[in-house]
């Protein structure tokens, strides 16, 4: 036999471990894991959203109290008293051009934006957590007219059908600054 046969016998017969070992590069172990972004998910009827965990500074509960109070534009449902401050509290519907909810029954989640803090009402919070940065994509042009100027980007899990709109905070609460909605 040659010697390139004998070589070739000798690697065919290296077990998996001393193969590995063999073609390591010094034992080190690389960390690759990839950014990420906290992220609030819920849900206005049937569709779903994000907000950026650092604009959510906290999750209030259904049974919080909201006063009504009469002159107040369509998207504001009316205020709440929250530790000795008087905030508001605006449904999103109306921003982004979805149908009104049928009734005021969801948490409230408190959102600071473009310099003002809110209560925003949503229908049904569906998890807070971090996702990889590679799960957002840049919004398509076939975006309803209205959600255009306050989605930032779209949240893919593990369905491309299967996608959640990420809202940007500020735009969303300059929007309502403005009496839009």
């Amino acid at each position: 036999m040659s010697d390139d046969s004998s070589a070739n016998q000798d690697i065919d017969a290296l077990s998996l471990d001393e193969a590995l070992a063999a073609h390591s590069d010094d034992g080190r172990i690389v960390d690759v894991e990839e950014p990420t972004q906290q992220v609030v998910l819920f849900r206005l009827g049937n569709q779903r959203f994000a907000l950026p965990g650092s604009a959510v500074q906290e999750i209030l509960g259904r049974d919080q109290e909201v006063y009504y109070v009469p002159g107040l534009p369509a998207s504001t449902e009316g205020v709440i008293h929250l530790r000795g401050a008087i905030e508001s509290v605006i449904r999103l519907q109306p921003l982004l051009g979805l149908p009104a909810p049928s009734a005021a029954q969801g948490m409230i989640l408190l959102v600071k934006g473009a310099g003002l803090r809110s209560g925003v009402r949503i229908d049904h919070l569906d998890d807070v957590c971090a996702m990889p940065q590679s799960a957002f994509k840049d919004a398509p042009d076939t975006l309803p007219e209205a959600l255009h100027p306050f989605v930032a980007a779209l949240l893919h899990e593990n369905d491309a059908r299967d996608a959640t709109a990420l809202l940007d905070a500020d735009a969303l609460m300059a929007a309502y600054r403005a009496g839009q909605g």
